[in-house]
């Protein structure tokens, strides 16, 4: 019998990543620290912990945006961490009684290898695909296990030859220590506008990111003989594994190999600290062929997730949330 107890925020920040690095499919998006930026988000975290036996059998941290009539959205990234059975219909009825809801949407990404067992066992407990889902299901792993001169060896042509190309040119790459917030937004702003994407990126939001992740965010950028930056990647690290967050690239950039050795420079400083893989955050060959043929070209394996599914305790409100992201241009919760 596995039974759900809430943990306070207090609780949290002191035991939670430790206890979190226990299971093996723990992620930076269940991390303490990723709550706190989706706080400055307009999210409220909630920790659980599954309780088996007196042991921690499962972890979730549960995003919550609450709303008249005791209505509550609750967004999982990567969670819940532990046995699939956490997510069985028993199971999301306590969780919604420890939320003092009435009404409960919930959306989960499960980042675990799919398989139809799985996928099956979700759709017996109440589980099923949302419309529109808010990431790839797709992503590619980097094992950063091995040799530079392997790291190399593995490289699509294509790519180890931009990356010489970048080397040998006047490009500088750095460390980016003090994030230029402004120089990494207005970046990514331009090239979301040449590529036609809507999505706006606030300086205050790449700001809570870096304020919240702290230690664990890493920055490299690629500047111009002008001084100008022309590309940048950054990660985000728990554990021994590594996670790509914000990148961006200018025209001048893409012709110049910039995005290519601001990338290999900073996966060489994630071997440093002994990350041993590295998630390249989702791959979307449909809609963006040349970001995916950037990171397969890695030699990345690519890893299809369980992905993303929907609960909710009553079919109606699940409905609504499917006619609103059906009518949205892009994925998003409300």
């Amino acid at each position: 019998m596995v039974t759900w107890a809430r943990l306070s925020a207090e609780q949290a920040e002191a035991t939670w990543d430790a206890q979190l690095l226990r299971f093996a499919g723990h992620s930076l998006y269940q991390s303490f620290p990723w709550g706190q930026y989706k706080r400055a988000r307009g999210w409220n975290p909630h920790y659980f912990q599954a309780i088996a036996n007196g042991t921690v059998a499962g972890m979730l941290q549960a995003l919550v945006r609450a709303y008249p009539l005791g209505a509550a959205v609750v967004w999982c990234p990567g969670g819940p961490v532990g046995a699939l059975e956490l997510c069985s219909r028993q199971s999301m009825r306590q969780l919604t009684s420890l939320l003092r809801a009435r009404a409960v949407y919930c959306r989960s990404s499960f980042f675990r290898a799919k398989t139809a067992e799985e996928g099956r066992y979700l759709e017996s407990n109440g589980w099923s695909r949302p419309v529109r889902t808010l990431g790839a299901n797709v992503t590619a792993v980097w094992n950063l296990n091995q040799s530079e001169d392997q790291l190399l060896a593995g490289l699509n042509r294509n790519w180890r030859y931009s990356l010489r190309q970048a080397q040998k040119s006047d490009l500088r790459v750095e460390q980016l220590v003090d994030p230029p917030i402004d120089e990494l937004a207005a970046l990514c702003r331009a090239m979301n506008a040449s590529k036609g994407v809507p999505a706006p990126v606030r300086n205050s939001e790449i700001a809570a990111l870096f304020e919240a992740l702290e230690h664990r965010i890493f920055v490299y950028g690629c500047r111009n003989p002008r001084g100008e930056l022309v590309a940048f990647h950054s990660c985000g690290i728990h554990g021994q594994r590594a996670w790509e967050l914000l990148a961006a690239t200018s025209p001048e950039g893409r012709r110049t190999g910039a995005s290519f050795a601001a990338l290999w420079t900073l996966v060489q400083h994630c071997r440093r600290l002994n990350v041993t893989h590295y998630d390249l955050a989702g791959i979307d060959p449909a809609n963006a062929p040349g970001v995916a043929d950037f990171k397969r070209w890695t030699g990345a394996e690519e890893v299809e997730w369980l992905g993303e599914w929907q609960w909710s305790t009553f079919a109606a409100f699940r409905h609504v949330i499917d006619l609103v992201a059906r009518n949205r241009s892009t994925a998003a919760l409300p």
